[in-house]
């Protein structure tokens, strides 16, 4: 009856979990050669902007598009990834909570910029100096309403993952960025 009508609830729920589950696929094919990670990324982000019957489309128009404007984001993840390894590893050595605790912070924080950048090149198609430096300021402003998904998602991981990895390729990319998506824009 009702709970399988076109607006219940239920069926929201799994038009939202399918289309995560679709765009983490097209996700993980498009990055099947590392260097297009960036442009996947980015197809993801603003896939989320299209209507919901339209996910096919979109991406791959945008992935085409996003291809070569996206390459000096995806060099600073590198960089970023790499800082936040070494990061991770003074984590690991560490045995004062306070230092731990700010560590995770700042990795959280890391994370979200990295994530804004996609979100806010395609808002505002700055160049990638003045995309880099609002990128920041607008991830300190809202730093506050992002770093309860960044934490529960990397807790989510962290406990799942071992337990069952296919978790990661359905929705390890795009759940998170659905929800992200949704408190900050």
């Amino acid at each position: 009856g009702m709970m399988f009508a076109l607006e219940s609830k239920f069926y929201r729920c799994c038009e939202i979990l399918f289309r995560m589950i679709l765009l983490n696929l097209l996700f993980l094919l498009a990055s099947f050669p590392i260097i297009t990670a960036p442009a996947a990324f980015s197809a993801v982000v603003v896939s989320y902007e299209q209507p919901m019957a339209k996910v096919w489309q979109p991406f791959w128009t945008h992935f085409r598009k996003a291809w070569l404007k996206t390459l000096p984001i995806g060099v600073f993840n590198i960089f970023s990834f790499y800082f936040g390894l070494s990061l991770w590893q003074t984590f690991l050595a560490r045995e004062a909570m306070m230092v731990k605790f700010l560590t995770v912070l700042f990795l959280l924080f890391l994370l979200s910029y990295n994530c804004n950048l996609y979100f806010m090149q395609e808002k505002t198609k700055q160049r990638h100096f003045f995309l880099f430096r609002d990128g920041f300021f607008w991830t300190v402003m809202n730093y506050h309403r992002t770093i309860g998904i960044l934490f529960f998602t990397a807790v989510f991981y962290f406990l799942l993952f071992s337990w069952w990895p296919l978790f990661f390729y359905l929705i390890g990319l795009s759940g998170p960025l659905y929800f992200y998506h949704k408190v900050l824009l």
